[in-house]
């Protein structure tokens, strides 16, 4: 089993990031990004305080925008290949 390390420095993002996974505004072709009102509750929230916020916020569209990427690289292939 690989077991994966997180610096405690992104700890506050990730499981920020984990916690919006309902936050996905869908169009016709899927997923089109993160409702960011859901996301800043979910800072509120999980107790991310003010200073801190902007950062994890930049984490977390990151990470948003590198899973669209993916996801259209998937779409793309299924296409091909369909």
């Amino acid at each position: 089993v690989d077991e994966e390390y997180l610096w405690p420095d992104n700890v506050a993002a990730w499981e920020c990031w984990m916690s919006v996974q309902t936050q996905w505004r869908m169009g016709m072709a899927g997923a089109t990004g993160l409702d960011y009102a859901g996301v800043h509750a979910a800072m509120r929230l999980r107790g991310i305080k003010r200073r801190e916020r902007a950062e994890v916020f930049e984490c977390i569209q990151a990470a948003e925008f590198a899973t669209l990427s993916e996801w259209a690289k998937q779409r793309k292939e299924r296409a091909r290949d369909g």
